[in-house]
């Protein structure tokens, strides 16, 4: 059903922007009448026609709610950020051109989009066996662990038929490589990616995918890079892929979208929206499941010289590449409507500089270039949301011209409708009572934990256990914890303000407020403010005023504060962490209940805990502190020996499947620093009186399902108000009805499976009332850190050496 709107109105409701529309109340029908005929609330086409009137009428707008009245009666409001049928929250991209300190350079630069990368890890010899490339790099593995991030190497042939078809012949013994690799190198699994073979290997191509499906951990990923399909080729190269077949056995179809206009191949985009949207209905229409299809997206183009032959044009250009000859030589971009990409026609005269693109300078000139910008790669993510696909991949990163990354999560989320964000200032320190306060954070899509726990100043380590979760899994939606402070009323503390010193930085390509933000210290916000910037947008070529460092104007200070209740880190008594500038550190008196201190403001710099590779065969003082630490958490029994021998390798695997790491019997730093964790963590919950979350884990409950846990389950559902009458102890209908309210309610899967993320979020919703009710009891801090390094002095560094 169509409704049309007579007007539209505009209001600002608490900083966000709503758009009234108005329909008109039809003649002879009074207000309630008229509202009697329909059930708005439940019209789906009254909300589908008002969200597609919205974007439609004003499509640049940040819209976060729409109200639809009928003269003065109120039919329905629609929160934009919910309007949206889809939200994608994956994104993979690959790494091909540099080193690991270039790759983890090019990953922080996505600004948090990113959850998986694929670097050319896996190569094939001459008899098809697996080859471990010069890249592979243990470092970096840790280094995007420890960001959340899974790192999923790709097998590739580079095009070498003869190499293909030499490893699907040799594919029994190769996927048992390629699983043996996965595993011993604490890798997130495996992208196919053996491209030019033909539809003759078509069988042996899906059988291999499904050995390596066969013989890697579950949790490990197998997925393919596929040719895109649009005209539905059957021989040749297209041929290879059995899409429906592939889809039975990969994680998901990585359709490599891309390279429609080729090298050597007459002028024209690389990737088209008409190309584009003919692969992703390919890949549907074959019988792939929607969540199994992922779309490459190009972070690359193609140029052209006029008056050459066309076999010797459309060599590849990055994205980056193009905006620098552009700033260099100037020229024109258009952007194709018709097939939604940017052309940019550049000239290069005699005596300009050069430029030169894989080893070959370009001769004075006019080159056409089809490549991608930021309002082409809009217009192709809004094809997940059409056709609600898993989400997108990319070739290659480091290609891309990184202010994409500030706009990607908007595009993914939103189905191309921006939400205006609810920043609130951060609170500050006020006269008058102040309630227990804690501080939650919802998940959005592009979330991990390391981005949360990086973002409100925790480790990985004590976001989990201040929310008590036992793995690194979390959904859209879902609250955490991210600060628990219960304070006493306090006054306005007297700090002089400290003296920033500036000095200028000139905006190149590449960069975006992120960067240039975080590469001098500073929040975003504070590099506007400092140049009195209204947008987001730089120039390259722009001067900006950065900060250089920060000195305190006074030695000491002097305040008056309201000490916090014993026992209670990170209130007002605990360390300053760096900061973009430093805070006083008050020393906590137990009494008077105020009282004047004098403290000296300091700065601190970080420096990370390392931690020696210990395995079978290390020997010495490393090996005998593991082993007691092992003691301590109950994985070892006996004395420390000093010697890594079977029974230590053993304790180790135990600690590692417990606390879910890469069994592998090596303790490294990501089991050396989660020993650590838990044994800080039991000491502090023996040394205080509050109870603190520990990593529970969950038994899988479903129809059929019986017995104590699920009378648990149950009980736990009447609390949540979820389920009505008593508990049996039995799965039933009745119980699986409860437990989808109950997901949907909170944004789970419903599925109607209690699976460990809805039992946990029960728990967190029965604690969190129980919290509420309970307002007199004292709740959990992260604990905050000084930073130490050389040249560091006090008591802080005695603890440290202790």
């Amino acid at each position: 059903m169509m409704y049309n709107f007579d007007s539209v109105e505009l209001k600002n409701e608490n900083g966000e922007l709503q758009i009234v529309l108005h329909m008109k109340v039809p003649k002879n029908s009074a207000n309630t009448e008229f509202g009697a005929e329909f059930n708005f609330n439940k019209d789906d086409s009254l909300r589908h026609n008002a969200v597609n009137f919205v974007k439609k009428k004003f499509p640049k707008l940040k819209v976060a709610s729409i109200v639809v009245v009928a003269g003065t009666l109120l039919l329905t409001t629609i929160p934009m950020q919910k309007a949206e049928a889809h939200e994608a929250d994956f994104n993979m991209s690959y790494l091909y051109f540099g080193n690991t300190s270039s790759y983890i350079s090019q990953v922080d630069k996505t600004q948090g989009n990113l959850n998986l990368v694929s670097p050319s890890y896996f190569d094939l010899n001459a008899d098809g066996s697996l080859k471990l490339t010069s890249q592979f790099d243990s470092k970096f593995v840790n280094e995007m662990h420890n960001r959340g991030i899974k790192v999923v190497p790709f097998l590739s042939n580079h095009w070498d038929r003869t190499l293909g078809r030499a490893a699907l012949a040799n594919r029994e013994a190769l996927s048992t490589q390629i699983a043996n690799a996965i595993v011993k190198n604490n890798l997130d699994g495996v992208q196919v990616d053996i491209e030019n073979t033909t539809d003759v290997d078509r069988d042996a191509y899906t059988d291999l995918v499904r050995l390596l499906r066969e013989k890697l951990p579950a949790d490990k990923e197998v997925s393919v890079a596929v040719a895109a399909n649009p005209n539905g080729w059957t021989k040749g190269w297209h041929g290879t892929y059995d899409y429906k077949e592939l889809a039975k056995y990969a994680s998901y179809l990585m359709i490599m979208a891309y390279d429609e206009s080729y090298e050597g191949g007459p002028e024209g985009p690389v990737a088209s929206i008409g190309f584009v949207d003919r692969s992703i209905q390919y890949a549907l229409k074959q019988g792939v499941p929607a969540d199994k299809v992922v779309l490459g997206v190009p972070f690359y183009g193609r140029f052209w010289k006029e008056g050459a032959p066309a076999s010797e044009g459309g060599k590849g250009i990055s994205n980056t590449k193009v905006d620098e000859m552009l700033v260099k030589y100037g020229g024109n971009v258009i952007f194709d409507e018709a097939s939604k990409s940017p052309k940019a026609t550049i000239t290069i005269k005699s005596g300009d500089p050069t430029t030169t693109i894989a080893g070959k300078t370009l001769a004075p000139g006019t080159y056409h270039i089809w490549y991608e910008n930021n309002d082409s790669i809009r217009e192709k993510l809004r094809l997940i949301h059409k056709y609600e696909i898993k989400g997108t991949g990319s070739w290659s990163l480091g290609q891309e011209n990184t202010s994409m990354w500030q706009y990607y999560k908007t595009w993914m989320s939103h189905d191309g409708v921006e939400v205006i964000p609810v920043n609130p200032d951060q609170p500050k320190e006020q006269t008058g009572e102040i309630s227990p306060t804690q501080i939650t954070y919802t998940v959005k899509s592009g979330d991990s934990l390391w981005k949360i726990a990086t973002a409100h100043k925790l480790t990985v380590d004590e976001l989990k256990v201040l929310n008590g979760l036992t793995s690194d899994a979390i959904n859209i939606g879902q609250v955490l914890k991210v600060s628990n402070a219960v304070l006493t009323p306090t006054t306005v503390p007297v700090v002089e303000a400290p003296t920033i010193q500036t000095t200028t930085y000139t905006v190149k390509s590449g960069d975006s407020l992120w960067k240039v933000a975080t590469d001098h210290n500073m929040a975003v916000t504070e590099l506007k403010t400092l140049n009195g910037l209204t947008s987001d947008v730089i120039n390259i070529g722009q001067v900006l005023k950065v900060k250089s460092s920060v000195t305190s104007t006074a030695s000491t200070i002097t305040q008056t504060v309201s000490q916090p209740k014993a026992n209670t880190p990170g209130a007002i008594s605990a360390p300053a962490q760096e900061a973009v500038a430093p805070k006083p550190v008050v020393k906590p008196t137990p009494a008077p209940a105020k009282t004047t201190t004098t403290v000296a403001a300091k700065t601190t710099t970080a420096v990370a805990k390392s931690y020696t590779v210990l395995k079978a065969g290390s020997k010495g003082t490393a090996v005998t502190n593991l082993q007691n630490k092992l003691i301590k958490v109950g994985s070892y029994t006996g004395k420390a020996t000093g010697t890594y021998d079977t029974k230590t390798k053993s304790a180790v695997v135990a600690f590692q499947k417990k606390y879910k790491l890469a069994a592998d019997g090596i303790a490294g730093p990501a089991t050396q620093s989660k020993l650590d964790t838990v044994i800080a963590t039991a000491t502090s919950t023996k040394a205080t009186t509050s109870t603190k979350a520990v990593a529970k884990s969950y038994p899988v409950l479903k129809v059929g399902s019986k017995g104590t846990a699920v009378t648990n389950l149950q009980n736990k559902l009447i609390k949540a108000g979820s389920y009505s009458g008593k508990a049996t102890g039995t799965y039933d209908t009745k119980t699986k009805s409860a437990v989808v309210a109950f997901q949907k309610k909170y944004k789970l899967a419903a599925d109607g499976i209690a699976g460990p993320a809805t039992q946990s979020k029960l728990d967190t919703v029965i604690a969190t009332a129980t919290s509420t009710k309970a307002t007199t009891s004292t709740k959990a801090v992260a604990k905050s850190y000084p930073v130490l390094k050389v040249g560091s002095k006090g008591t802080a560094v005695t603890n440290l050496q202790s």
